[in-house]
């Protein structure tokens, strides 16, 4: 049993006392948009690079590694601080400050001129998702009583697949739309993007108004910034959270992989069999949303089932299904063909369950002193996982096969599930929700 004095119930999730529906509907918004704005560049690109910029395809893959690489610098730089800072300042204004700055960026970027300017564009751009990224997955480990932390996780995946499905699905088509209808090609792609840099501007103040203004601890106030980076690091001393930063460093390239790669991988096969580099981006705004919206059931099941067995347990679940996914996806001969959704249902359940499982478990974990500061290290090791898979990948999929990063996905969350089988024979406990180990 536990107690609910105080307490706000949103939907079948229990709340945090203090917490107030609005807060909770305000989350639901944020984890809705915030994963779509920050792949969307991803599925951009190709089309940027291919359009606008007029760079030719055989180079495509180490441009993208290379911007991947100025993206990903800037998070590992920033993303750990930010997840401080949110505990020093509050999330509001942390989370506020970010979307404005990831707008501008995303403005800036359809109007490069070059490969250098894209990259800068693409650096202002990395440091607001640096500070969007810390703070909402702070937020998410906040607001939830432990019983009801599972359930709010997979809500929040199934929320960030819907919104991937949004701005990919639906923003890939809106270029197409435009050029049908007249408009010149680069000034199409000009519009799609800075519509959905608008939207990060509508985020900002939906942010300052729905979210709690008062800083969570005031006792984060008396603990020097350097000692809550430095107690970040250490809380990896427990096990588990080892574990939840190691899984953060494979779920996180999940998302590039699939936004990226896929994409560019569907573009090339689409350009292959005859499409226009329009008709093959919608093919694969087409594919992307069926990856991210068919595991859908899976995660919300899974959120409940995860409320109820060791946290460790979910975390082998969603590994053995995620390096099964990748390894299968990796092997096909396009990524367009019907055989292919299938096998892409299965990695997209992988991903989403493996997201649920770190992000549930260093919830669980996290010392409440330090939410913010543990948080920004497990970004921290998300973002150095994106940097890897991003600027790897690209190598691979140029200089080997163009599955090479699914492959390599595959074999890292291999790595993940052997560590978390060790985990749960030698350090495992139970869910406080479930009593059962």
């Amino acid at each position: 049993m536990f107690d609910t004095r105080g307490t706000k119930l949103l939907g079948y999730i229990w709340l945090q006392p203090g917490v107030s529906r609005l807060n909770g509907w305000t989350l639901l918004y944020v984890l809705f948009i915030s994963i779509g704005l920050l792949v969307f560049l991803n599925f951009q690109q190709p089309y940027v690079l291919e359009v606008m910029l007029g760079i030719p395809r055989a180079e495509h893959g180490r441009v993208v590694a290379q911007m991947a690489l100025v993206h990903e610098l800037v998070l590992i730089g920033f993303v750990g601080p930010a997840g401080a800072l949110a505990d020093r300042v509050g999330r509001r204004k942390v989370l506020f400050t970010g979307y404005l700055i990831l707008s501008v960026g995303y403005i800036a970027y359809p109007f490069a001129t070059s490969v250098e300017l894209l990259t800068a564009f693409r650096a202002i751009f990395a440091l607001g998702a640096a500070l969007v990224i810390s703070t909402f997955t702070t937020v998410l480990t906040d607001y939830p009583q432990e019983q009801s932390r599972g359930k709010l996780i997979a809500t929040g995946s199934i929320l960030n697949a819907l919104g991937l499905m949004l701005l990919a699905g639906l923003g890939g088509q809106v270029i197409k739309w435009l050029t049908a209808d007249g408009m010149d090609p680069v000034a199409a792609g000009q519009a799609a993007i800075v519509g959905v840099g608008l939207i990060g501007v509508l985020c900002a103040i939906i942010v300052w108004t729905g979210l709690r203004g008062e800083k969570l601890v005031l006792e984060h106030e008396k603990i020097p910034f350097g000692q809550l980076i430095r107690e970040g690091f250490g809380a990896a001393r427990n096990p588990r959270v080892a574990l939840a930063y190691l899984s953060a460093f494979i779920s996180r390239g999940d998302n590039v992989v699939i936004g990226a790669y896929l994409s560019l991988w569907a573009q090339n096969a689409g350009i292959a069999a005859g499409l226009s580099a329009g008709d093959a981006q919608a093919k694969a705004g087409i594919m992307i949303a069926i990856v991210s919206v068919a595991p859908l059931p899976f995660a919300a099941l899974f959120g409940v089932l995860n409320d109820r067995m060791g946290r460790v347990t979910g975390m082998v679940i969603a590994m053995t299904l995620s390096m099964t996914g990748y390894l299968a996806f990796g092997l096909l001969d396009s990524p367009l063909a019907g055989y292919a959704i299938p096998v892409g249902i299965l990695m997209g359940i992988g991903q989403v369950l493996s997201v649920v499982a770190g992000q549930t478990l260093i919830g669980q974990e996290a010392d409440p002193r330090i939410t913010g500061s543990t948080l920004g290290v497990f970004n921290l090791f998300g973002s150095v996982g994106t940097l890897v898979s991003s600027v790897l990948g690209g190598y691979l999929f140029d200089l080997w096969t163009n599955g090479g990063p699914f492959l390599m996905m595959g074999i890292g969350s291999g790595i993940v599930l052997a560590y978390a089988l060790y985990v749960r024979a030698r350090h495992d406990v139970a869910s406080p929700a479930a009593g059962t180990a």
